[in-house]
């Protein structure tokens, strides 16, 4: 069992294209997935069954739609790291081209199969949506279903948010210019200003193509921008641990499920406690060694192929389990922890193989040459 588990640790580890490794940003990823993860079943379930009698559980799992936000807080910090480091130490920062063909060969390849495979799976189940879904599929794949028709892709729903952060990716080298600011003091009360204004412009605007562009997920970015001064200017990356910080820690996780159930009130001040929690994933004693378990940041490493075919997943389980008469008429607590059982090992299983197999190879920044090489055609020159 430990070989295997070995085995397994080493080839689900994900590579990194710098070579620096941050374990508590893939352990917050983890949270960030789950929440989503947990979020989504929870919905399949109370949908597709009709329940709506109150449940603490189920109120919970409502909430998970968090995690979204907190993926667009570690975006902003890893796409701005080598930006930000060059422009405080004044060092290279990286050539925009570069940086825009390493999103392009390490993001679309998984996002184009798992794109291809869902509008596969979709033309068989529903053969006469196929010519409708075309157009949906081309704009998903350009980034601009959001734009266009103004609402999630009807290929796969959840590319909303990916759509989000194309769009941070597009404006990223202009707005990391913000780390050229020499004094601390005044950079980081420009980005806490930033965080505010951006945080009450979503509160302010309810227009559904507002909520699915980039300006309405600034303020989330720019939190990940600030965590990365800190992170980059104060701790020298190895910040003192504390178990005052796991105190923090517990208080901001509290406030944020808290925050969720106020709705758009709460929206209003996520950032602060979403920042307070990330800081005490660094600086927690106990919080620190959580987030660095292999088990954890291997799966947080993993989240963006769990993110794109989660759902799917949850689909293709949830309609089998949801026929048995005996589990509906259990409380509706008992219902998503018995579907939670089944589902979430089912889900992880699925998307470690596709993460060894798809996403994993466009970790290396030269996959894409390897590949060339490797069709290429041999000329036989003997004799």
């Amino acid at each position: 069992m430990r070989r295997s588990l070995n085995w397994l640790i080493s080839r689900a580890s994900r590579d990194t294209s710098s070579g620096q490794f941050i374990a508590e940003i893939d352990g917050l990823r983890f949270v960030a997935i789950v929440a989503v993860v947990l979020f989504h079943l929870n919905w399949f379930i109370t949908s597709k069954t009709g329940r709506n009698e109150f449940d603490a559980l189920e109120q919970l799992f409502s909430r998970g739609y968090i995690g979204v936000q907190l993926f667009f807080v570690i975006s902003g910090f890893v796409i701005a790291l080598p930006f930000a480091r060059g422009h405080l130490f004044h060092g290279s920062t990286p050539q925009i081209r570069k940086f825009f063909f390493r999103r392009l060969t390490r993001l679309e390849p998984p996002y184009l199969i798992n794109l291809l495979i869902r509008f596969a799976v979709l033309s068989l189940v529903m053969p006469e949506s196929a010519g409708s879904l075309f157009p949906h599929l081309l704009a998903s794949m350009g980034y601009l279903h959001n734009i266009i028709y103004g609402q999630e892709s009807t290929v796969n729903f959840v590319a909303w948010s990916l759509e989000v952060e194309f769009q941070f990716y597009l404006l990223a080298p202009l707005i990391t210019s913000l780390f050229l600011i020499r004094s601390k003091t005044a950079r980081r009360s420009l980005l806490v200003v930033l965080i505010t204004c951006f945080s009450w412009l979503a509160y302010a605007n309810g227009s559904p193509r507002y909520y699915l562009c980039i300006f309405s997920a600034l303020q989330y970015f720019l939190t990940g921008f600030l965590l990365l001064d800190v992170y980059l200017t104060q701790w020298s990356r190895k910040p003192a641990l504390s178990l005052r910080w796991d105190l923090v820690s517990a208080l901001s996780w509290s406030l944020i499920c808290l925050l969720t159930f106020l709705g758009k009130n709460g929206e209003l001040f996520l950032a602060l406690p979403i920042f307070l929690a990330y800081v005490s994933a660094f600086k927690g004693r106990l919080s620190n060694r959580f987030f660095c378990q292999p088990a954890i940041y291997i799966i947080g490493g993993m989240c963006y192929t769990i993110y794109l075919y989660h759902y799917s997943l949850i689909s293709a389980c949830g309609r089998v389990l949801i026929k048995c008469e005996m589990l509906n008429r259990a409380p509706l607590w008992l219902v998503i922890v018995a579907d939670s059982l089944i589902i979430l090992p089912v889900t992880l299983l699925f998307c470690t193989v596709m993460f060894i197999l798809i996403e994993k190879p466009c970790m290396k920044k030269d996959w894409y040459l390897t590949l060339r090489e490797r069709f290429k055609p041999r000329v036989n020159v003997s004799g």
